[in-house]
């Protein structure tokens, strides 16, 4: 086992860098492909309509993830390719990290093995290309991971203000992350070549790096009512049935996910290979170093611990929570491969890969043209179009005045911030009781207002008469714009009111 290593330039190296690099181009191309919008939740329009408001948290979720977006968008155009770009190299950054973690545990056949297994599995690949805070969890957690190796290896200083700092990251990104955190501390009190490290000069450093970084969020959450975190407990009605059901299905949902893993791994042996079926003897090895011990914990705490959390919360239990978990589960797939017989059928697994790259890209056209007329969610809502129809209707009553505030229907509202040239910002939950750290009723005034909700939704056309109480100079109008199969006409209805004084 390996507990450092360079960049070994050889044939190994060479196809894995490259596989990394491709993956990114290929997965982004194929979103691009593949879609008429971002994502029918409307996840990825509200990171930026959130990020844009540069806030130390949102009503759902602790900021980084949505600062991430802003601060991409604020040097890059507002178009969906420039968005799948971000959460393809969002993966390529969790790759390269899962590299730098990998030859740590095994030779240049070991390393390759596991990036092409990250490649071939939904959670790494096509699944995380709608980017919210439960993907963006994926590159901070190996970092964090990453860096808690190298403190284990040197105990250099800098480690430590680096392993801190992604900690209050991986905190700010999503609560989930606590679960990594309370691993890496249960690791680091129970070994004992861990526990010598947590109590001397180097666990102090990571600490006060790791609550500096979350200072600003944990005041902001004593100013809000801890609004992320009441919104995070509400999910699920706290029915033990229910709880266990999910709890069925989640974990059935990680062990399918894995799949294409282990089918690559069975890929890579042979009959009569001279090993047993099982081979674990990799996995035995790790015991005997406090690297290899930390990765047990890495590859088994967290999901004992998120089921914990849920049954305590009263929540509902989500695969989607644990993506950043496949870091630690691919390196133990690939540490039950012998290491002198992994190298032998490796060139079977970049062909697969290299298949899998075709297949993202030949499907992705396909599947576009069959949801083309799809009323499914939020698919093919023409948001886009809706939104440069806006920017028009913007300036004939209001000019070119920049910095509106939009609301209604969230989608709606969040794709208009996303796509206008006028960089409109979304009213928070459509609630100045929410926006109050940021928003009032004054600053509405000053900005200007529009509200855009779908004809007929009863639940939010009377937002529009609640925010425009007392504006005469309001005015509403209804319009249509042409869905992407070219027949069907979709309705909507906004009101407008021009900044104050204009």
């Amino acid at each position: 086992m390996q507990e450092r290593g360079g960049w070994r330039q050889n044939w190994q190296t060479k196809a894995l860098l490259a596989t990394i690099a491709i993956f990114t181009v290929v997965l982004t191309l194929h979103a691009d492909w593949s879609r008429f919008n971002l994502d029918e939740w409307g996840d990825m329009p509200e990171n930026y309509a959130w990020g844009v408001l540069w806030q130390w948290g949102y009503f759902k979720h602790p900021p980084f993830f949505a600062w991430a977006v802003a601060a991409w968008f604020s040097v890059m155009p507002h178009t969906d390719f420039a968005y799948y770009a971000f959460a393809s190299l969002n993966m390529a950054v969790a790759l390269y990290c899962l590299w730098r973690i990998a030859l740590r545990y095994g030779g240049p056949d070991y390393q390759l093995f596991v990036i092409l297994a990250a490649v071939l599995i939904p959670p790494l690949s096509f699944q995380a290309i709608k980017y919210n805070a439960n993907s963006a969890m994926t590159p901070v957690w190996a970092a964090v991971f990453l860096f808690y190796l190298r403190g284990l290896e040197r105990q250099r200083w800098y480690d430590a203000v680096v392993l801190g700092a992604l900690t209050g990251v991986a905190m700010l990104t999503k609560y989930h992350s606590a679960v990594l955190v309370f691993t890496l501390l249960i690791h680091a009190l129970v070994d004992r070549q861990a526990r010598s490290i947590l109590l001397s000069w180097f666990g102090l450093i990571t600490a006060v790096a790791s609550i500096a970084v979350f200072s600003g969020h944990a005041i902001w959450l004593f100013q809000n009512d801890f609004r992320p975190i009441t919104y995070a407990a509400s999910q699920g009605d706290g029915s033990l049935v229910l709880i266990a059901t999910s709890l069925v299905l989640f974990l059935t949902g990680m062990a399918v996910y894995l799949l294409p893993a282990v089918g690559l791994a069975v890929l890579l042996r042979a009959p009569n290979d001279g090993y047993p079926l099982v081979w674990l003897e990799g996995l035995r090895k790790l015991r005997e170093t406090v690297t290899g011990r930390a990765l047990l914990a890495f590859g088994i705490l967290p999901t004992i611990l998120t089921i914990i959390l849920a049954f305590a919360a009263g929540a509902d239990l989500s695969v989607v929570w644990v993506l950043p978990l496949y870091v630690p589960l691919l390196l133990l797939v690939g540490l039950l491969l012998p290491p002198d017989l992994i190298g032998r059928y490796l060139r079977r697994g970049l062909v697969v890969v290299g298949i899998y790259m075709v297949a993202l890209l030949v499907a992705a056209p396909i599947y576009k043209e069959s949801i083309r007329g799809s009323d499914i969610r939020n698919m093919t809502v023409p948001v886009a179009r809706m939104s440069a129809a806006l920017d028009e209707f913007w300036v004939e009553t209001a000019g070119d005045a920049p910095g509106f505030v939009v609301a209604g229907e969230p989608i709606l509202a969040n794709s208009m911030s996303f796509y206008s040239r006028h960089h409109p910002l979304t009213l928070e939950a459509n609630s100045l009781e929410i926006a109050k750290g940021h928003m009032d009723k004054a600053e509405i005034d000053r900005r200007g207002l529009m509200v855009i909700c779908r004809a007929g939704d009863e639940a939010c056309l009377p937002l529009a008469t609640l925010l425009t109480q007392g504006k005469p100079d309001a005015v509403t109008r209804p319009f249509t714009i042409e869905g992407f199969d070219g027949e069907r006409q979709w309705p909507f209805v906004v009101t407008m009111v021009k900044p104050q004084g204009r």
